[in-house]
């Protein structure tokens, strides 16, 4: 009898073991701004001297592209489209979004209009 006992005891924790590693590697796998498999692409974005380098960016679908501001005053970063906006980003700052869907996505900085980008994302 006792030995029945452990080894209802011993299923229980194989279980619990084997789910709870099926769901860290289930999120681990997913990008967790977007719920789009990682693809472990990373880009970036310098904002200096009122230009966004390189203005124009093209990328594949599930890539994080980060903003930083190197400049001496205050940008933001926002899809004409709204579909994606960081705020403002002070000095040194940095911001990301992730690009789950295919398109084009122009964006601006709000305070100084003529600093324009585009995201090509395919």
């Amino acid at each position: 009898m006792k030995s029945t006992k452990t080894t209802n005891w011993l299923l229980v924790i194989i279980a619990v073991v084997l789910i709870v590693g099926v769901l860290l590697f289930i999120f681990t796998g997913m990008n967790k701004n977007s719920g789009v498999p990682a693809t472990g692409d990373n880009k970036s974005i310098n904002i200096k001297n009122l230009e966004f380098r390189p203005d124009t960016l093209t990328v594949s679908v599930g890539t994080q592209v980060t903003w930083t501001n190197n400049d001496s005053m205050a940008h933001t970063v926002s899809s004409d489209n709204n579909v994606f906006s960081l705020g403002t980003l002070t000095s040194g700052q940095t911001g990301s979004y992730t690009f789950t869907a295919p398109g084009t996505y122009p964006y601006h900085c709000d305070i100084h209009t003529s600093m324009k980008g585009t995201i090509i994302v395919k």
